[in-house]
């Protein structure tokens, strides 16, 4: 049972809509209606009776929902008085991937506490100063360091939409050796991804441009410059409509987020947003 499934079903009841409820959180109305199932399933128990246009709390439904909204707003008063307390404060994050997902949180965190200071930084080695959470798809090992997962994502193969690959239903490692190839720069994710990729398949990538702007890259893709090996859900919607991702084999990328053991409080709110932010995200992702 997770907060967010709690989340959902208290709104939903309120709602007695899950596309309302969707528009509001922002996410497909399937991944509210699963989210839910999820929880009926756990509970082995209909929480609601679904007729052709609307949803209404069973009588299970509404017992379950009058002592969740009391044990949420017991949660919501110990998050406020624990955040009162370390108001004032500053995060530092150090983002190796996954930036828009993490900016969007920024944004969002920033809006409810804008008295936090928020120092973000891009290329300082994870371990060589004491930073409050590190986004990374690297394992890495320290005393005092919990690791959460953020979100799996598939690795697509990015490509101008009237190149021939485009339309191809299986590519080739062969005709992807052909192909010159677009990346981000020596160390980065992308980079390292591209290469294990294409060695896996057997060939060496041809790298012709390397970048590390998003912009840029996705540019010289459109302009038909070369493929990319991109992330799917962190990379969702920037592409214009003349850039198309194709799947090649069943490649995958992790990121995780690094914190201490006795990060404060606001640092486990930002964290807290930021799991769910790349929740929504990664439900998105599975629409397209």
């Amino acid at each position: 049972m997770e907060l967010l499934q709690l989340t959902y079903f208290l709104d939903a009841a309120r709602e007695e809509n899950f596309s309302r409820t969707a528009k509001k959180f922002l996410v497909p109305p399937s991944a509210v209606s699963q989210s839910i199932k999820r929880l009926e399933a756990e509970l082995s128990v209909s929480l609601f009776e679904r007729t052709a246009n609307r949803v209404r709390l069973s009588e299970a439904g509404k017992r379950f929902y009058e002592k969740v909204s009391a044990a949420m707003a017991l949660l919501k008063g110990a998050r406020e008085a624990a955040l009162e307390s370390a108001r004032g404060g500053r995060i530092k994050l150090s983002i190796f991937i996954n930036r828009r997902i993490v900016m969007q949180t920024v944004e969002r965190f920033s809006a409810l506490f804008p008295e936090v200071d928020i120092v973000t930084k891009y290329s300082v080695p994870p371990l060589s100063e004491p930073l409050d959470l590190i986004v990374t798809d690297e394992v890495l090992e320290s005393p005092g360091l919990c690791r959460r997962d953020m979100l799996t994502e598939d690795i697509l193969l990015a490509v101008r939409a009237d190149h021939p690959l485009a339309a191809k239903a299986e590519i080739t490692a062969a005709e992807l050796a052909a192909e010159p190839f677009i990346c981000t720069n020596r160390d980065s994710s992308l980079y390292g991804i591209t290469q294990r990729v294409c060695a896996d398949m057997g060939f060496s990538p041809r790298i012709v441009i390397c970048s590390d702007d998003p912009y840029y890259i996705r540019k010289c893709i459109e302009l038909g410059l070369g493929v990319s090996l991109v992330p799917s859900t962190s990379w969702r919607g920037q592409f214009s409509d003349q850039v198309v991702l194709r799947r090649v084999g069943n490649y995958r990328r992790t990121t995780f987020v690094y914190h201490n053991t006795a990060a404060s409080s606001v640092v486990r709110e930002f964290l807290r947003l930021l799991l769910e932010e790349s929740e929504r995200e990664t439900a998105l992702s599975a629409e397209k």
